[in-house]
């Protein structure tokens, strides 16, 4: 496996929170989850803000030289993980 050069760069071009817009089919949401693959493709999780027949649609899922930027952070990002705080207790029982 020492072939594979050592990828460092965890740079993302567009940020959570950011309104994009595919340039191959025009879906348009806000990049709510952002990944980086081992052959250092960026990828973004983009949530549509429109519902469909009154039910929201899927989150879909582009590689970042696709997107383009529509407006900055639309919805500011929450940096709490909602999990546990504190002691979490026990449920296994011996």
């Amino acid at each position: 496996m020492g072939d594979l050069p050592k990828i460092t760069d965890t740079t993302f071009k567009y940020g959570l929170g950011d309104k994009v817009k595919d340039a191959i089919t025009g879906f348009e949401g806000i990049i709510t989850l952002r990944s980086q693959w081992l052959n250092a493709c960026n990828t973004y999780g983009v949530t549509c803000t429109e519902l469909k027949d009154g039910v929201p649609q899927d989150k879909q899922h582009f590689d970042e030289p696709q997107l383009s930027l529509v407006e900055e952070e639309v919805h500011e990002p929450q940096r709490a993980t909602g999990g546990p705080h504190g002691k979490v207790p026990s449920t296994t029982t011996f």
